[in-house]
């Protein structure tokens, strides 16, 4: 430990030390914000009784523990690697695997999935959402294709903000901090006549990001292009429409500018991205009877990429000659390139071969000049979709939730699919808990799925969980999972045109890029067999609970390879083997001391370095808080994970976060808030792409920022 992280650590020791904790003060367990989670089988379920392992992140461990973003809110989730490959690129996998594309976990804000099905991502750094509108985050940390289909392979981060029934009044914050930090965010809640409760808030925040990014494998000459600006608008309405109806109402939109260091080797201008996105969600609950209740959601989300450059490319490379070349023997025109006579291809290679260096030699020197010219990465992406969800408690030891929906996604790119690709996807599913006995329960189900592109799969899932007593519950949990692969793996027409070409090379102006890739479109759904048996114990003379499993993971069909224009060769030839412990401790004593606590042991068996480009086989996390009589509060957060041989470099952050709130006359409170953060290492290294490695860093270890909250 260097000095700055002593300073920190004794720093926040002494302010922690105010007084002792003492075990049995504390008569209560952890309140149901903790200990009561409904994602991982839509039921309404006690930690005890889950078909798996569960994180949850209030709100007030956001608070407390100074997050002000969801991928910095996982780092509080045991077995979840968060990488930060620039400002606005992170690469979060549940146990980690392939960092090149983590398309393997699903996210959820309010029932919305924020997973972009047609391009298989999550836009990490511009999620829909306010850190400040967030009430809990539930991390079922384990498959849960059971419940909610594919794509929650790995895991599922289910985001719930808060009802506005629980919000009045206005907030404001502003925060300021080192590497250009700027936020300000302002909400108002209220009600709309005798019926209706609203919840509107409006988000600024902006960042320099680091210091340095790599580029090509080199530091780059412009450190500080990282930037990132996100505006945000969200809007959520409670409308009782009957005593038995309720309508919740939802809106946000997003805009974002992130600015981007590399693209390809020819660009002369930075490929900065412009991100929109517009999503509205309405859901209709009806109670039927006292024990079935249906719920009826439909929503449509639209997302807009605009990332264009200018590149400065050989004339040679527009070729049509040598574009058709490249789609019978990429090899061939590698070796042209090169300066290589190309060989041992087919009679057709070779005719193809003649007539492009028959095109190269008949241009001259004009083939070797250079020209300069508009390209992109536009794309725009909507899902609609819609759900019926039936809820019932058919006695005291049955219930059970099932559903159907339909969704269709639409994908628009010229450069990635040459148009438009649409996908639509029907879908059930059904969970059933059963209690033959008061201290068993058993919970099985299944999701059923079929689209247009890939063809259907199953999901089930089985899981008994025994209670030794009161506070003690041993679970087994069987389950098959599955990703369906995306629009742009199924589908890609892969091509560059590029415009306003100077000087031209025809009389247009504008001319395809050789080089292309188009998909076979023969690909399978990845799979995955997960086994755990676990542990889930509740001790509230001691306010503590724990949550321990084994498991051990099979996946198989994997589309481990790093899809680009060079080399677009999707298989399904991937295969991992993850076997390991994980263990999560939650303390919250009476007087005013709590802790979160995780640590996870894994271990990677891999047919391809691909998959263990993401991998810590030990990372552990610890939070410990205090909440002062005298108003004060503080929070210490410690963050670690060990380097993989792939590539990726060890991570270690330490977090001191203070604050105090402030009364003012009857109805305002003022909170000023303070943080500091250590990195343990400057530089974070991961692997990019074939034999090349991306380093980004900061010129200091050490951050700061101070927020100021008034609420009334």
């Amino acid at each position: 430990m260097n000095r700055t992280s002593r300073l920190m650590a004794v720093g926040a020791l002494s302010f922690f030390a105010g007084s002792q904790s003492h075990a049995g003060t504390n008569d209560d367990p952890l309140s149901d914000e903790v200990s009561i989670v409904l994602t991982p089988t839509r039921l309404k379920q006690s930690i005890a009784d889950v078909p798996g392992s569960v994180t949850v992140i209030t709100a007030d461990m956001l608070d407390k523990y100074g997050v002000r973003s969801v991928p910095e809110a996982l780092r509080l989730v045991p077995g979840m690697q968060v990488t930060q490959l620039s400002n606005s690129d992170y690469r979060i996998n549940y146990h980690g695997t392939n960092i090149y594309s983590p398309r393997r976990l699903n996210v959820l804000i309010d029932g919305v999935s924020a997973y972009r099905s047609a391009f298989a991502r999550v836009d990490w750094a511009a999620l829909p959402v306010s850190i400040d509108d967030i009430q809990r985050i539930e991390v079922t940390r384990g498959p849960n294709s059971a419940s909610y289909g594919p794509n929650s392979m790995e895991a599922i981060v289910n985001i719930i903000t808060k009802d506005p029934h629980a919000t009045d009044g206005a907030a404001l914050r502003v925060t300021g901090g080192s590497r250009g930090q700027r936020e300000a965010y302002v909400r108002y809640a209220g009600s709309l006549g005798q019926s209706t409760r609203f919840r509107g808030s409006a988000e600024h925040s902006r960042n320099e990001g680091f210091d340095r990014v790599t580029s090509f494998g080199r530091l780059s000459s412009f450190p500080d292009h990282d930037a990132a600006k996100i505006n945000r608008f969200s809007w959520r309405s409670t409308t009782e429409l009957t005593p038995r109806d309720q309508l919740d109402v939802q809106l946000s939109l997003v805009h974002s500018d992130q600015e981007q260091i590399a693209s390809d080797q020819y660009q002369t201008t930075f490929p900065d991205v412009r991100l929109k996105e517009n999503d509205l969600s309405v859901t209709w609950r009806h109670t039927v009877s006292a024990s079935q209740e249906l719920r009826v959601q439909a929503y449509q989300s639209e997302h807009e990429n605009r990332e264009a450059w200018v590149e400065c490319v050989p004339a040679l490379a527009f070729l049509p000659e040598l574009g058709a070349l490249w789609k019978a023997n990429p090899d061939y025109v590698r070796a042209i390139i090169a300066g290589v006579q190309p060989r041992g291809g087919t009679a057709q290679d070779n005719a193809l071969a003649v007539q492009a260096l028959l095109a190269i030699r008949l241009r001259g020197a004009a083939a070797f000049q250079t020209t300069c010219g508009d390209a992109n990465n536009d794309y725009r992406e909507r899902r609609r979709d819609i759900e019926l969800q039936h809820t019932y408690v058919v006695s005291n030891s049955f219930r059970l939730v099932s559903g159907v929906g339909l969704r269709r996604d639409e994908a628009v790119s010229q450069t990635y699919l040459g148009g438009t690709v649409a996908n639509t996807t029907w879908r059930a599913f059904v969970n059933a808990e059963y209690r033959p006995f008061d201290s068993t329960s058993i919970n099985a189900g299944g999701f059923y799925q079929k689209d247009k592109l890939t063809g259907s799969s199953v999901s089930p899932r089985l899981a008994l969980n025994q209670r030794l007593n009161a506070n003690n519950t041993l679970r087994f949990v069987v389950s098959r999972a599955d990703r369906m692969p995306d629009i742009i793996e199924q589908r890609a027409n892969w091509s560059y045109l590029t415009t306003n070409m100077t000087p031209p090379i025809n009389s247009s102006g504008s001319a395809y890029f050789a080089q292309t890739a188009q998909a076979a479109g023969n690909l399978k759904a990845e799979k995955m067999l997960s086994r755990e048996v676990g542990y889930s114990g509740n001790f509230p003379q001691y306010g503590l609970m724990l949550d321990a499993k084994l498991f051990d993971d099979e996946m198989s069909g994997l589309i481990s390879e790093r899809l680009t224009l060079d080399s677009f060769k999707p298989t399904n030839n991937g295969e991992v083997r993850l076997r390991g412990a994980e263990l999560q401790a939650d303390l919250d004593l009476a007087n005013g001391w709590s802790a979160h606590a995780g640590y996870t042991r894994l271990s990677n068996r891999s047919n391809t370095p691909m998959e263990r480009t993401q991998y810590s086989r030990n990372s552990a996390l610890l939070g410990l808080a205090r909440q002062f009589d005298s108003g004060w509060r503080a929070g210490l957060s410690v963050y670690w994970a060990s380097a993989a041989t792939g590539g990726q470099s060890r991570y270690g952050r330490q977090a001191l976060t203070v604050s105090k709130s402030f009364r003012i006359g009857s109805r305002a409170t003022v909170t000023p808030v303070f943080s500091v953060s250590h990195l343990s290492d400057r530089l974070t290294s991961a692997v990019y792409d074939v034999d090349r490695m991306l380093v980004n860093g900061y010129s200091d270890s050490t951050r700061f920022a101070a927020s100021l909250r008034v609420t009334y």
